[in-house]
């Protein structure tokens, strides 16, 4: 209503100064017949104001309470779809429809684009970790020669940073490559730790495990596998060797499960605590040890965010962190072992 009161306040004005102009003619020309009727001529000369006024607010009001709530161009569907008849809001009509038209075409072709990138990217990464996997058996063929050691970490480093890339280009559409079922957690800490076995080795550290057997969850196995992996391999990566242990954990407190992964190594900074789980940011340690990518926290909490799992951390520097994933526990007894 006000945007239309704004529009019309010209015709409104105008009609006014119609008004006084005539009062001030039929004045001069007979005083006697103006002064007497001056109601009834101010009311016959508002009449048809009235009615266009009406007309126009009517044949035109969804389009201007459209536009007098400011929406998002992306919103603009709707007021394309109105009848409007007002030549001013017709004529915007169609210039809003050519803008939504190029809006739809450069979403799809950035949609496009941002798809082209991903199936290259998958595409790449799939290609080196084929002559990755076989540099991988011929180190294990050659495990007493000079160097082999430090080529299989080298190896498991890379195939680690390839297969981060393939879960940043796949996070996307994360929802659509989900299964939940009943996850063991005991086996899962094992498997991991025997896939990063040459890392603890290389870098003289010692993992304990204490998981009990029926410690099971409601998750995805293979993203659950990929969290625990990407917190093991923080906690290698920042223990700075000197035969420091890490600890992996499982416990039951009330209705949730938590999974724990502790280390004895650097610990984090009070100041980049709380943002350690930003995309691309590395913090002191990132700049001190010079591998950090900033992307792996980042996984890790988006991935137990869609997971409905609950992700925290605590550190301490000199003292180490303690990473803790929390899960809820299944509605039904029977799920549980």
């Amino acid at each position: 209503m006000k945007l239309f009161v704004k529009e019309n306040i010209p015709y409104i004005v105008l009609h006014v100064m119609q008004f006084i102009f005539l009062y001030s003619t039929f004045h001069w020309l007979d005083a006697n017949v103006v002064e007497g009727n001056i109601v009834y001529l101010f009311l016959v000369s508002q009449f048809m104001l009235i009615i266009y006024l009406t007309f126009r607010y009517v044949v035109g009001r969804s389009g201007y309470k459209w536009l007098s709530n400011i929406p998002d161009l992306k919103d603009a569907k709707t007021f394309l779809q109105m009848d409007v008849t007002s030549p001013l809001l017709h004529t915007f009509k169609e210039g809003l429809a050519r803008q939504y038209q190029l809006m739809q075409s450069e979403k799809e072709r950035s949609i496009q684009e941002k798809q082209e990138q991903i199936d290259f990217m998958n595409r790449f990464v799939h290609l080196l970790k084929t002559p990755l996997s076989a540099l991988h058996l011929i180190v294990q063929d050659r495990e007493d020669s000079d160097g082999s050691e430090e080529m299989q970490v080298e190896i498991v480093r890379m195939e680690y940073q390839l297969n981060m890339i393939l879960t940043l280009s796949r996070i996307s559409s994360f929802r659509q490559d989900f299964y939940i079922q009943t996850v063991s957690i005991e086996p899962l800490v094992y498997e991991v730790i025997n896939d990063l076995k040459s890392h603890f080795i290389h870098h003289h550290l010692f993992p304990s495990a204490d998981v009990h057997g029926d410690a099971t969850v409601l998750s995805d196995r293979k993203w659950l596998k990929f969290v625990l992996t990407q917190l093991l391999t923080n906690a290698i990566r920042y223990s700075d060797g000197g035969n420091r242990h890490i600890k992996i954990f499982a416990d039951r407190q009330g209705e949730y499960i938590t999974l724990t992964v502790k280390d004895e190594g650097v610990g984090i900074s009070p100041q980049d605590l709380p943002r350690v789980f930003d995309l691309y940011f590395t913090g002191a340690n990132g700049r001190r040890f010079g591998e950090s990518t900033g992307i792996g926290l980042y996984l890790v909490r988006k991935i137990c965010d869609e997971l409905g799992h609950r992700v925290s951390i605590q550190s301490a520097l000199g003292v180490g962190t303690e990473v803790q994933v929390r899960f809820s526990l299944p509605s039904h007894p029977e799920l549980i072992r």
